[in-house]
């Protein structure tokens, strides 16, 4: 087993450029060496996905139709 397993951290997103970036930046200031940060815009209807697209290369986005927050999470995970 690797000494440091992969930390996946999935955000879901409707509407939140207000919050996205200090979000992420929160999330890619940890300090743990194996990271992947997944955020799911579900379908937001404002910046949220312009502003997601802007920030780190580090951050893998998922773009989907509004499904709720528990199908975001899912499909996230998946």
């Amino acid at each position: 087993m690797s000494q440091n397993p992969l930390v996946s951290i999935v955000t879901p997103a409707y509407n939140a450029g207000r919050y996205i970036e200090e979000t992420a930046a929160s999330v890619l200031a940890q300090d743990y060496p194996n990271l992947e940060y997944i955020v799911v815009d579900d379908g937001s209807t404002d910046d949220t996905a312009a502003r997601l697209h802007r920030l780190d290369r580090r951050i893998r986005i998922v773009q989907q139709d509004n499904a709720g927050e528990q199908r975001a999470v899912n499909r996230g995970v998946a």
